[in-house]
């Protein structure tokens, strides 16, 4: 078996007009640039939905679905990654070659089909044993399910027996058969005694059985609730190759039609809650699987819907579960999604509720659940008496976290400003403590200092009238320029510059990787100045753009620097830890016309305008020691030194 070459993929990139692949399927107009649409992804009335023809990508920015041609194919029709790449080969009259491919990839992939095959069979041989268990109906019918959401669920049955399954696959005894069911999670293998057969079993055994599904609606899991007493009440299939609770959520594939219609989504702790809710009239319920709300839970869930409610108890293992799942939101939200959390009372689950109190009632409390902001708050002032000093900076250490996983969007300035208001300090005082501006740099503390000081004595110094959110230096326009009787002008912190560097780089990351350590460091040092998560960004950008490989193209040009390239980058960088911030970079180049001879031009000039800075800077701190006699004769050649480069910068 084979592979398919990376530069054939970028060359069909190239190639093919997403324009028209994604016109195929939504109606596009033209918009500047780029053209727009409804999203088919989320419910939306007014387009979101933007399509780049010189980035050959797509992006939309109420969900945040993205990606090439392929990931539209792949996304939108539910084709595999290799039956998108050859659909889109067919479309350009290509034929798509292969490479060969080692033994690894081969036996990844013939252990995931078989697996797949292996879980779908199963799941039908539990529907099947269902029928047949009048205890297992008893108990689906005492909990309020009918025949119909059994169905839509593909409910099924696990009997009370050892090697039930050997019915579908076979004896255990086969070691091909126990190795497959084993990795599938069906089968459990104990040790093996010396002299004694080893020992195999079914994992799910008298427990009525709830296939868990992936978007396209393949089996990859299970997870099964015991009819009697017993421990565990409720048992999951373990990690497999197939299934991961992390990137999993129960009820996804059931209820994306149900959560567009309602539009939002209601996000429970387990299984029987979305099977429940479905009977009773709240079928956009999905659920979590026992584990914590992960930041790819949150992705799939906002590429469904603008609007989330998490359901979680009142007692102090739902608070801890619900402080994890704003934990995960946080880095993702952006100002057109809402995100709620909703806590029951500590006698009731979702399915208690609505059968207590009715539907409309829980309607009601959904409707009313705590908004992210007033969760938040509670998290970070949780304990902390607010009425002392100690209260309020304990509420400040526990906000600092949450406040630098945010991006900077709306939503973050007025809880950052609700939060000052409410621990009596200023905006501007929380922002520098959590490293979400600039802080002077040593050289210019004097001049911190002496603004401050002109500012509680004059406080309409400010340029702002009385705004102090400015930079310090911008007190007055003479206040600056006097340190130890010199009269000279502090370098500004080069933020539009990293900003700069950061759109040229995530759109052309070639440039990037050419770079050498000295403007590599220039870079950095740009970002760092910026903020601590424009470092991280550059950082991870950089490490990035190595990673790029430099395909050869047709024309001499890397194929890699061609319209495609963009969109191939953009996958890469959605695997990365940083993805939520690339998403924010992502939106801010949407609309950018950049092409790659303005970028080298961009890259260059910010370059020579950071050396020049950084020159400056050294000079600046040489002056002073001239100033107040401390130079000695080294610092004099530097400084003549410096001017002789500055000359030629």
């Amino acid at each position: 078996m084979a592979l398919i070459p990376q530069s054939f993929i970028a060359d069909l990139l190239n190639r093919v007009d997403i324009v028209d692949v994604v016109g195929q399927h939504v109606k596009l107009k033209k918009a500047g640039a780029n053209y727009q649409g409804l999203c088919p992804f989320h419910s939306e009335k007014s387009p979101s939905f933007s399509v780049s023809p010189t980035k050959q990508f797509y992006h939309c920015f109420g969900c945040g679905a993205h990606g090439s041609a392929i990931s539209f194919l792949m996304e939108y029709s539910g084709l595999g990654y290799v039956d998108a790449i050859e659909d889109l080969a067919r479309s350009a009259g290509l034929d798509v070659p292969r490479e060969e491919r080692t033994a690894t990839d081969v036996a990844r992939q013939q252990q995931a089909m078989a697996l797949s095959e292996v879980m779908s069979s199963a799941a039908e041989w539990y529907r099947q044993q269902l029928k047949n268990s009048s205890r297992a109906v008893d108990y689906l019918k005492g909990r309020g399910l009918t025949g119909e959401i059994a169905k839509r669920y593909a409910l099924g049955y696990a009997p009370d027996g050892w090697q039930g399954l050997e019915a579908v696959f076979g004896p255990y005894s086969n070691d091909e058969v126990a190795k497959t069911l084993v990795e599938g999670g069906l089968l459990i293998q104990g040790e093996q005694s010396e002299g004694s057969p080893v020992k195999r079993y079914d994992r799910f055994r008298d427990r009525v059985m709830f296939p868990i599904r992936n978007p396209k609606g393949q089996t990859i899991g299970f997870g099964g609730r015991i009819l009697d007493q017993g421990e565990p009440k409720y048992l999951n299939s373990p990690e497999t190759p197939l299934f991961s609770k992390g990137n999993t959520l129960y009820g996804l594939f059931e209820a994306r039609q149900a959560i567009r219609a309602q539009e939002y989504v209601l996000v429970c702790e387990g299984y029987m809650d979305v099977v429940a809710l479905a009977q009773l009239g709240f079928p956009n319920a999905v659920a979590t699987l026992g584990t914590a709300c992960t930041a790819n839970h949150v992705r799939m869930l906002l590429r469904q819907t603008d609007k989330v409610v998490f359901s979680f108890d009142g007692d102090s293992a739902g608070q801890r579960a619900a402080q994890r799942a704003l934990e995960a939101c946080l880095p993702l939200m952006s100002d057109d999604k809402e995100i709620r959390f909703l806590f029951l009372p500590t006698e009731h689950d979702p399915d208690s509720y609505v059968r207590a109190y009715g539907a409309p009632a829980f309607e009601k409390v959904i409707k009313e659940a705590m908004s992210i902001s007033s969760f938040f708050f509670k998290i970070a002032s949780d304990g902390h008496d607010l009425t002392t000093p100690e209260g309020r900076a304990h509420t400040h250490h526990a906000a600092k976290p949450l406040l630098l996983s945010m991006p900077p969007i709306a939503l973050r300035t007025q809880i950052l400003r609700e939060l000052a208001i409410r621990t009596n300090t200023t905006p501007t005082e929380l922002e520098a403590f959590c490293g979400l501006t600039i802080v002077p740099a040593p050289v210019q503390a004097s001049i911190y200092q002496a603004a401050q000081a002109r500012a509680q004595t004059n406080p309409n110094t400010f340029s702002n009238s009385g705004n102090r959110q400015g930079a310090p230096w911008q007190a007055s326009k003479g206040s600056a320029k006097r340190v130890a009787g010199q009269n000279f002008e502090p370098p500004k912190a080069p933020t539009d510059l990293a900003e700069q560097m950061l759109r040229v780089l995530i759109q052309f990351p070639h440039l990037g990787k050419a770079l050498d350590s000295n403007e590599r460091a220039l870079a950095l040092k740009a970002a760092e100045q910026r903020s601590a998560n424009a470092l991280a960004l550059m950082k991870d950008l950089l490490m990035q753009c190595d990673l790029v490989e430099l395909i050869p193209g047709e024309d001499g040009k890397p194929a890699s620097v061609g319209a495609g390239a963009f969109a191939m980058f953009q996958d890469q960088l959605s695997r990365s830890e940083l993805a939520p911030m690339y998403e924010v970079l992502r939106k801010r180049v949407m609309g950018s016309d950049l092409e790659l001879e303005g970028a080298v031009a961009d890259l260059s000039g910010s370059l020579k305008k950071l050396e020049l800075i950084e020159l400056k800077q050294e000079m600046t701190e040489i002056a002073q020691k001239i100033a107040g006699s401390t130079a000695n004769e080294q610092d004099r050649v530097r400084y003549r030194e410096l001017g002789e480069k500055l000359k030629m910068v």
